[in-house]
């Protein structure tokens, strides 16, 4: 893989992502947080609204022939359709986890070409932990994922099943491992070990090699995942719903996600299986 630290779009995306990291720390350092609820009575804070307003300008000035669809700036499914390629951003994925100061949000930006994400870059403000995935060359990228710290970079791979497994579990969102999925992995593997974190970082981990499985009931948004998938994918690894088909984004009038599970290759059947057995979970 060549070096992709000297990339100028990946320079560009580094400081957009670095920009909006400073305005967010510098709301969660502080007092006040600026809460207020949105209309479906999810939270919003000063943090997600100032990344918002960076982020957007800087990608705008990057690529101003590429629209944006931001959390902060939903549009209109009858202009959205007309976009073959657009940026999906989560300007601060982990509201919650923000308000609870725990450190455990991440700022997510994707690029997605005709429903399919081929870029994702996501980043972990507390930890300055950055991880970048193409899946598909654009501007010359090269294809694969790699993480950053500081001026660190290294190449990232999901990595094969290895005791103990380790599963990521949602920090405020929705149960723990169902038992019986538990049960089934046992069958093979002796050892799972559960892990709740927050926000994207639960992807992002393995993607790096650091944890085997995900498995995410219950609503999400296309800007939740559109960047995960992509590093995820790159990493070679997959984000797919119970049937394993792979989101698409941009392509429904609703932004909303189902089901889904993260894993390697060799996981994904034991997942697949679990829920034909289990539909009521579906």
């Amino acid at each position: 893989m060549q070096d992709i630290s000297r990339h100028p779009i990946f320079q560009a995306l580094q400081k957009i992502i670095h920009d909006a990291a400073d305005v967010i720390m510098e709301i969660y350092q502080g007092a006040d947080l600026g809460i207020e609820q949105k209309l479906d009575d999810s939270p919003v804070t000063a943090a997600d609204l100032a990344a918002h307003k960076v982020i957007l300008a800087g990608l705008q000035a990057l690529t101003p022939d590429i629209p944006v669809l931001s959390e902060e700036g939903v549009v209109a499914f009858e202009e959205r359709s007309q976009w073959p390629m657009l940026w999906i951003v989560d300007p601060l994925d982990g509201t919650k986890e923000f308000i609870k100061r725990n450190g455990e949000f991440s700022i997510n930006i994707a690029l997605v070409e005709n429903g399919a994400p081929i870029l994702g870059v996501v980043y972990l403000p507390t930890t300055t932990e950055g991880y970048f995935g193409v899946t598909k060359t654009w501007q010359d990228l090269p294809v694969g994922a790699f993480k950053w710290q500081g001026e660190e970079y290294e190449r990232i791979n999901v990595r094969e099943p290895r005791e103990p497994i380790i599963a990521m579990t949602s920090r405020s969102h929705g149960p723990a491992l169902p038992a019986s999925l538990k049960n089934k992995l046992k069958q093979t593997y002796e050892q799972v070990r559960e892990l709740p974190k927050g926000s994207s970082i639960k992807g992002c981990r393995i993607a790096e090699g650091i944890a085997d499985l995900h498995l995410r009931r219950g609503p999400t948004s296309e800007w939740d995942t559109a960047a995960q998938q992509a590093i995820i994918e790159a990493a070679g690894g997959m984000l797919v719903t119970p049937n394993g088909k792979p989101f698409r984004y941009n392509q429904r009038e609703t932004l909303l996600n189902g089901h889904f599970f993260v894993s390697g290759a060799e996981l994904a059947p034991y997942v697949m299986a679990w829920y034909l057995e289990n539909t009521d979970e579906e």
